[in-house]
């Protein structure tokens, strides 16, 4: 068993502190942002050094999932399991990481910088201001505009008797003081993989449940059979195309029953199955904000809800539910809340990893959506086992891809996997982002040997390509001419 209770108060004080007494509102705020999670943080602190008057709420902690039940104990978890640490180990480098970074989040700093930080539980009321629930009573707030940054959280599959089982979300797994003997993850997508991969390396038997083929299905299938085959090495149990029909605790024991009627036992369970907006408790109907259940806050190109004045940001309105996605959103609110700008979010060009080993990262379109589109597309394709440090690291497992119009060397999509995927497709969101194409790497020399070659096979990829018959004949011609 594992007490982590110090360093959990050192960081609880950081991002809730228990003696924090809510500021005397205002009269008027140039922003109120509901939610401290990476959208709202940005927003805040980026608005009050530009001198305006900002309120910012939070019901449960400074940092929101990112930090303290998402990107960075997860990826901390990884990291430990990965280097070898027992379970105690790594889960102490996951308490104590979050704590460390804790503070750049904390009530503390945002307050220096000149952000009004109230702690409780905010709804709009009729007229749209707001409405603070704190420990110490209830405050009323007024802005100008109001920003929704509420984010999302682990849904709960409609399973009979799942509730018996007490599962774990992300929201807790990082609690368990013990490693489970055994551990049954639900849902074969990013978050599901990587944890399952941690939890294998750290010594749980692990059963991996998909209803869909194949895991990280919205991903290349090459993608998807490299992790598998990585996942199945390190000892993961896949259980692909299958749903579960029912749980329940039989003997002390909690038993999962599959859809052919297989039962999985498992010591614990972990759901990672999809993500709830939190919307449901912010009386939007006061204020004419429409939101749907799936979708959650509707907002247009620059980020508008139904309410001009009110905005939203981060994974409540998000389709892309991403710590750097709502970063660059926060930005964009910044720019068109405070200096009537028209930025627009629909035209950012957002990667995403999945940081197991390898990892898998892409950016912009995959085949499947260009073939469902109707787009054509050409294909190229560089396997790491062709580059020399790929030999010399025994990193030859994964590929880097890019789709590109046919005839064209502008890329309509990427995927990179292997080690560092996530930072080797960065040159490629340079690209797209400028609207550059390979040639523009025609002159581009890499370090030798790096695995950042596969920049200069793939730009070597596209000259062969350009060199049609009619191309070669013309250049042997020339060639005859020319001796």
């Amino acid at each position: 068993m594992n007490d982590f209770s110090a360093i959990d108060a050192q960081w609880r004080e950081l991002v809730y502190p228990a003696q924090h007494g809510n500021p005397t509102p205002s009269s008027r705020y140039h922003l109120v942002v509901i939610g401290a999670g990476p959208a709202g943080l940005i927003i805040a602190i980026a608005a009050a050094r530009l001198g305006a008057r900002v309120a910012l709420i939070e019901r449960h902690a400074m940092g929101g999932d990112c930090l303290n039940v998402g990107c960075v104990p997860s990826k901390t978890l990884l990291a430990a399991a990965n280097s070898g640490l027992d379970y105690g180990a790594a889960m102490r480098r996951v308490h104590e990481v979050r704590a460390a970074i804790a503070a750049h989040d904390s009530v503390a700093r945002y307050r220096d910088a000149g952000v009004e930080v109230f702690l409780g539980h905010a709804a709009f009321v009729l007229g749209g201001d707001l409405r603070v629930t704190g420990p110490a009573g209830d405050v009323t707030l007024r802005g100008k505009h109001v920003v929704i940054a509420t984010g999302a959280r682990a849904a709960l599959p409609p399973i009979p008797g799942l509730g018996d089982l007490a599962p774990h979300t992300n929201e807790t797994i990082f609690d368990l003081p013990a490693l489970p003997a055994r551990l049954a993850v639900l849902g074969a997508g990013p978050i599901g993989c990587e944890l399952a991969q941690a939890f294998a390396r750290l010594g749980s038997q692990v059963t991996l449940i998909e209803m869909l083929p194949r895991v990280l299905a919205n991903e290349d299938p090459d993608a998807s059979s490299l992790l598998a085959a990585a996942l199945r090495s390190d000892g993961v149990t896949l259980e692909l195309g299958r749903g579960v029909k029912s749980a329940a605790v039989r003997g002390g024991r909690k038993q999962l029953t599959l859809s052919d009627d297989r039962v999985i036992e498992a010591d614990a369970v972990l759901i990672a199955a999809g993500r709830s907006r939190n919307i449901d408790d912010l009386n939007l109907d006061a204020v004419g904000v429409r939101a749907d259940a799936a979708l959650g806050v509707l907002v247009d190109h620059r980020l508008r809800t139904t309410n001009r004045r009110i905005y939203a940001a981060g994974d409540v309105c998000s389709r892309q539910q991403f710590t750097h996605s709502a970063d660059a959103q926060a930005r964009i609110i910044v720019r068109n809340t405070l200096f009537l700008g028209r930025a627009r979010a629909d035209q950012l060009i957002i990667p995403w990893c999945t940081y197991t080993k390898p990892e898998v990262a892409r950016v912009g379109a995959s085949r499947a959506e260009l073939t469902q589109r109707g787009v054509a597309f050409e294909v190229l394709r560089v396997a790491f086992g062709e580059l020399d440090r790929g030999c010399t690291d025994d990193a030859a497992d994964g590929f880097a891809e890019v789709l590109t119009n046919p005839g064209s060397d502008k890329l309509l999509g990427a995927t990179i996997v292997g080690r560092d995927a996530g930072e080797q497709i960065g040159a490629l969101l340079v690209l797209m982002n400028t609207g550059s194409g390979l040639s523009s790497l025609g002159s581009l020399v890499l370090p030798y040997p790096t695995r950042s070659e596969y920049l200069r096979r793939l730009v070597d990829a596209w000259n062969r390509k350009r060199l049609t018959p009619r191309n070669a004949r013309l250049l042997r011609g020339w060639l005859r001419l020319s001796r």
